[in-house]
């Protein structure tokens, strides 16, 4: 729980530099998706240079990348292999091992990569609206308390 609190820190934080709800709710939005796809090491480059390029506050897509952290990164491959081989299979993954490199990136791979593009849109979705409806309640109760 204190890690919720210190992510709601962060995020009051930085309403209160200026920046819009909608803004914040982006960064975090775009860094949940750059934290989903298996570029493993590469997640701060990839963020730093999509915040550039899509002029978003460098530090909230940053912080939205936490999303993927070495606690949670095993899960993460592991649901979106299951969720990409469900797609492309049309079932759940079978655990088998070859010496075939081909078999790896056919049974592996591939699903790791449709699942963490799929599960990535679909968890940067919802905290786009969860980030935002954060910061618009907050804002709402803030103007309703000044005197």
């Amino acid at each position: 729980m204190k890690y919720l609190a210190k992510l709601k820190d962060y995020i009051v934080r930085f309403s209160s530099k200026g920046l819009s709800a909608n803004e914040i709710a982006l960064g975090i939005a775009l860094g949940n998706f750059v934290g989903f796809i298996p570029i493993m090491g590469t997640h701060t480059v990839v963020a730093i240079a999509l915040a550039y390029i899509l002029r978003l506050n460098t530090l909230v897509v940053l912080l939205g990348t936490q999303i993927s952290n070495p606690i949670s990164y095993p899960f993460q491959l592991f649901i979106t292999a299951e969720v990409g081989s469900l797609i492309l299979n049309g079932r759940f993954l079978e655990m088998k091992f070859s010496k075939e490199i081909s078999y790896y990136l056919d049974h592996f791979v591939w699903p790791i990569v449709v699942g963490s593009i799929v599960v990535g849109i679909i968890v940067s979705g919802l905290s786009y609206l969860i980030v935002k409806r954060f910061l618009n309640r907050r804002n709402i109760k803030a103007s309703n308390d000044a005197p």
